[in-house]
């Protein structure tokens, strides 16, 4: 992992390895508290999560995956980086206890609602594709309105 930090953000390079979600989370979580925004942590981290999971779900276990955290003005940008071009697609997923599948072989296969969490959290979110491959998807949260 390498880390680039910027005046108003911070960047990591990571492997694309399942265990890249949590580890995303963690490091938003402590810049976040380092920027004094500790009331933004919990929505953060899922949001977080979901985008660095999308990411590496659409990488090879040998690629690389960037992760962003920035702050702007009356904002934070979380994003996430990986190398596919195609775009991401929110499902419209309706979730009850009908529509879970909770037997024990498929406790992990109930995915598919994450870009709809993000777009619950988040105050928008975007998608911008990068030369010559792949994209960021960004997510931008209020950093002024919340208690």
């Amino acid at each position: 992992m390498s880390v680039i930090e910027q005046k108003s953000g911070v960047s990591w390079r990571m492997l694309a390895s399942p265990v890249v979600a949590g580890f995303a989370r963690e490091l938003v979580s402590g810049v976040l508290w380092e920027w004094g925004l500790p009331f933004l942590v919990p929505d953060a981290v899922l949001v977080m999560g979901e985008l660095a999971a999308n990411a590496i779900e659409a990488s090879g276990r040998q690629d690389v995956i960037k992760v962003h955290v920035e702050l702007g003005v009356g904002e934070v940008v979380l994003a996430v980086w990986d190398g596919c071009a195609a775009q991401p697609v929110a499902q419209d997923v309706e979730l009850s206890l009908e529509t879970l599948d909770l037997r024990e072989e498929n406790f992990d296969a109930n995915g598919g609602w994450g870009l709809s969490i993000v777009e619950g959290l988040a105050e928008r979110y975007w998608v911008d594709h990068t030369r010559p491959v792949g994209k960021w998807v960004c997510a931008a949260m209020k950093t002024s309105g919340r208690a």
